[in-house]
């Protein structure tokens, strides 16, 4: 769902960092839904969900009826829920060479609430307290931050890591 955003921050870190993934780079991001009718069903509901939520909040009448059945602002899990979610992306990639890489990033506590406070805190510690790169302009975390974050990030209990295939 965040695809439109990522690919573009994912591209400019690689031209901020003069190119460090390759000139050939391309990134893109896919949802699994799961396998057979099942998933064809879900990626179904989930396309279908996504194209309309904007129509459906635009339009008058819908836009009402939408604020009675989702939450209001202010409004979200309660605690147990968020410490009960968690998150976990995992990426590959090939290089121009041929050699084949796995990423996964996780960690506990509801991604949209738990966890994006704990990213948004531990930024925000690293921009008040850390030595970060030498740096100015509009930049991306991998530029901004470096390997810095990550350390931070990892401190907070999330898995940041990268294997060979």
């Amino acid at each position: 769902m965040m695809a439109p955003f990522n690919t573009r921050v994912v591209r400019r870190s690689n031209a901020l960092q003069d190119w460090a993934y390759g000139r050939g780079f391309s990134y893109g991001e896919v949802m699994a839904t799961g396998k057979g009718i099942g998933g064809a069903l879900a990626a179904a509901a989930v396309t279908g969900g996504l194209a309309a939520a904007v129509p459906a909040m635009s339009f008058g009448p819908t836009a009402a009826l939408l604020d009675k059945v989702l939450p209001a602002p202010g409004e979200g899990p309660d605690e147990a829920t968020r410490r009960a979610g968690f998150f976990r992306t995992v990426t590959t990639g090939t290089t121009e060479s041929g050699r084949r890489y796995r990423s996964v990033a996780a960690g506990q506590g509801d991604p949209g609430y738990h966890a994006t406070a704990v990213m948004l805190g531990e930024a925000g510690l690293s921009l008040a307290l850390d030595d970060l790169p030498d740096r100015t302009g509009s930049l991306t975390p991998a530029t901004a931050f470096g390997p810095v974050l990550v350390d931070r990030l990892r401190a907070a209990g999330h898995t940041y890591e990268v294997t060979e295939l």
